[in-house]
C-alpha cells in the first residue's frame, strides 16, 4: 500500500530516538536494496561530475570521485551501525513512499538526495577540498599554495574560492581548441560549422544567455557584423547549428560517450597539439 510515486520532503517520524540526521541518513541508506543504492550512487556522481564541468574546474585540481566523496563524508560524517540499528527502518512510517521497481521515485532516494543539499552545497564541499589542500582564503592575498602551518606561508595565488570557475581555465579553452581542431578535421576550410564554433568560442556566454535556446538572431547580427560581404540569415545559422549538433551527438554515439568524456577528449586533442609544437589556431580565421 506504500508503493505510490509520492516522493516526501521530509524524513519519517519514528526516526529511531532522536537519532542524529548522519545515522538517519546512514540508516536510509541501508535501508535500500541494492539496485537503489547502485542507482543513488550513480546519480551523486553524476551530480558531481556536471557541477565540476559546468565550473570548468579540472580534473587535475579536483576529480569527481574526490568531491562525491567529501559529499559522502559530510552525508554520514563518522557514524557507523550495527546489524540491530540498521533494521530499525525495515518497517518505514506510512508517509514515507516506496518503490521497488523505481528508485528515481522512491522516496527514500528522492530524501537523500535532496540532503545533499543541491548546488550550494556542492560549492562549499569543493570549498572544503581547496582548505584541506591550500588554507583558507584571505582576503587580498588570495589562497596560500601550501597548507595552513607549513614553514613558508608567503606563497599567494589570486584565486577566489566564491567563483569555482575561476579555479583553472585553462582546460575550458583547450575544450573549445581541441572541438575546433577536431571539427576542422571533419568539415575544413570555412565551412559555416566551423565559423558559427568560431564565434561561440569567442562569445562563451551566448548561449548562457538564451536561456536554453540558441540565440540564432543574435548570431546572424554578430556574423553579419564580422562578415559584411556575407549573407548570413536565420536559415543559414540554424542549419549550421542542425550540422554541428548531429556531429557532436555522433561523435559520442560512435565511440559511447557521454558529455564529460567529449569534453575530456577535445581537451587531450588540444594538449597533443601543445606538445606537438604546431600552430595554436586550427585552420584560417577571418574573424576581425
Amino acid at each position: 500500500s506504500r508503493n505510490t510515486h509520492d516522493t516526501p520532503t521530509q524524513p519519517p517520524s519514528g526516526d529511531g530516538g532522536g537519532a542524529s540526521r548522519a545515522e538517519l541518513r546512514l540508516r536510509v541508506l541501508r535501508s535500500l536494496p541494492s539496485t537503489h543504492q547502485q542507482y543513488l550512487f550513480k546519480e551523486i556522481r553524476a551530480l558531481c561530475r556536471n557541477y565540476l564541468r559546468k565550473w570548468q574546474v579540472p580534473a587535475a585540481e579536483v576529480t569527481p570521485d574526490e568531491l562525491l566523496s567529501e559529499i559522502w563524508q559530510k552525508l554520514l560524517g563518522t557514524v557507523s551501525l550495527g546489524n540491530e540499528q540498521a533494521g530499525e527502518l525495515t518497517t518505514l512510517p506510512a508517509e514515507w513512499s516506496i518503490n521497488s521497481d523505481a528508485p528515481e521515485r522512491d522516496g527514500r532516494v528522492v530524501w537523500l538526495i535532496r540532503e545533499i543539499g543541491g548546488s550550494g552545497a556542492i560549492a562549499h564541499r569543493l570549498e572544503d577540498i581547496s582548505r584541506q589542500r591550500h588554507g583558507r582564503f584571505q582576503p587580498g592575498r588570495g589562497r596560500p599554495i601550501v597548507q595552513l602551518g607549513d614553514d613558508d606561508d608567503g606563497a599567494e595565488t589570486v584565486s577566489d574560492p566564491d567563483q569555482p570557475n575561476t579555479l583553472d581555465h585553462v582546460d575550458a579553452h583547450r575544450i573549445w581548441r581541441g572541438m575546433l581542431l577536431t571539427a576542422n578535421l571533419q568539415f575544413g576550410g570555412e565551412d559555416d560549422v566551423l565559423v558559427l564554433l568560431r564565434l561561440m568560442d569567442d562569445f562563451r556566454d551566448i548561449l548562457d544567455e538564451s536561456s536554453g535556446q540558441w540565440p540564432i538572431k543574435r548570431m546572424v547580427d554578430l556574423l553579419n557584423e564580422r562578415f559584411p560581404a556575407s549573407s548570413w540569415t536565420d536559415d543559414r545559422v540554424d542549419n549550421a547549428k542542425r550540422r554541428l549538433v548531429n556531429w557532436v551527438k555522433r561523435l559520442m554515439e560512435t565511440n559511447g560517450l557521454n558529455a564529460t568524456d567529449l569534453a575530456d577528449l577535445f581537451a587531450r586533442v588540444a594538449r597533443n597539439q601543445e606538445k606537438s609544437g604546431r600552430a595554436s589556431e586550427p585552420g584560417p580565421r577571418k574573424l576581425n
